[in-house]
């Protein structure tokens, strides 16, 4: 019951039934939401997999010894990888200090950094200077009388955010991706809290997914949509074309067998309809139905020849 036969088929796609209209309309309408609905979803897909995690960031702990240093390690396990071999990334590193007597006198710093993959092989190093930004003796004691009461009250407390920049435009390499960090300070400087930070710095298309997403994802969602609907549209048109082929030839070998049915027909009609004097004899070949007859010549009699017609009439 749910099958349908070839002619069937062909009546639906050629418009030669009364629903043929209400089947492509349904047909048109399933194939745009199905259109649409997949096209989302590989839009979805293809972000997830082209654009990378914008920001990787790990808590920093420094260990106050001989040197002042710390080493993050990015990753639970040394084969997991986290970066994109795609992508240049920026490397910075976040300090909350205290905007205290010591980390004034101490001036400006070094900051050492170097990116290290799971066997401990340094793959980037960068060492970029830094200091606390300078106020006179004149702002602090007014930003102090401003800020009395909050600080009076435990709500706020004298800290400066610093952020050091350390590598820019670095990619990860396939076979020796970056799984830890190491940073070190050149003086012992007074941190609150210092946090590592990896921030994708996209370019070209990337840029225009993540900044830009809802225009974007619009743009090549309508694209794609159109493209399928035009493919779609040409693969029916060649369906279509297909199904009424076949149709016509069908009818018209219907229409040849009928015509030679129709002919046969007329030929044994006429046949009957014939009339009895057009009917040829039935030959006998019997001695006893044989009679001769003697016809005379009419040309004038000669002595040496003699013409004998025998006629036989059966």
């Amino acid at each position: 019951m749910l099958s349908l036969t070839r002619t069937q088929l062909t009546n639906v796609l050629s418009a030669r039934t009364g629903l043929s209209l209400a089947v492509r309309t349904i047909l048109a309408g399933a194939a745009v939401a199905t259109i649409i609905i997949s096209t989302t979803v590989l839009y979805g897909v293809f972000y997830k997999l082209y654009v990378p995690q914008l920001l990787h960031s790990a808590p920093v702990y420094l260990q106050y010894s001989a040197n002042t240093t710390a080493l993050i390690n990015f990753v639970p396990s040394s084969n997991y990888k986290f970066l994109s071999t795609s992508q240049a990334y920026s490397v910075s590193l976040d300090l909350d200090v205290p905007t205290s007597e010591t980390n004034r006198d101490l001036g400006a710093f070094m900051v050492d950094l170097e990116l290290r993959d799971r066997r401990g092989h340094v793959i980037h190093h960068s060492s970029r200077p830094s200091i606390l930004p300078y106020e006179s003796q004149l702002v602090r004691t007014l930003r102090t009388l401003v800020r009395s009461i909050p600080l009076a009250l435990g709500l706020t407390d004298e800290r400066t955010h610093l952020r050091v920049h350390l590598v820019d435009d670095v990619y990860d390499k396939h076979f020796s991706p970056v799984t830890s960090a190491w940073i070190a300070l050149s003086k012992p400087l007074q941190v609150y809290n210092a946090q590592i930070i990896i921030r994708a710095q996209f370019s070209g298309l990337r840029y225009w997914m993540y900044y830009w997403r809802v225009p974007t994802a619009l743009v090549f969602i309508v694209m794609a949509v159109i493209w399928q609907i035009v493919l779609t549209v040409v693969a029916w048109s060649v369906l279509e074309a297909y199904a009424n082929r076949s149709n016509t030839a069908e009818t018209n070998v219907v229409g040849s067998e009928s015509g030679t049915s129709a002919a046969v027909e007329r030929k044994a009609s006429s046949s009957l309809l014939q009339p009895s004097f057009f009917a040829q004899p039935e030959h006998s070949d019997s001695e006893d139905d044989r009679v001769e007859q003697t016809v005379p010549d009419s040309t004038p009699f000669h002595p040496l020849r003699r013409r004998t017609s025998t006629r036989s009439v059966i």
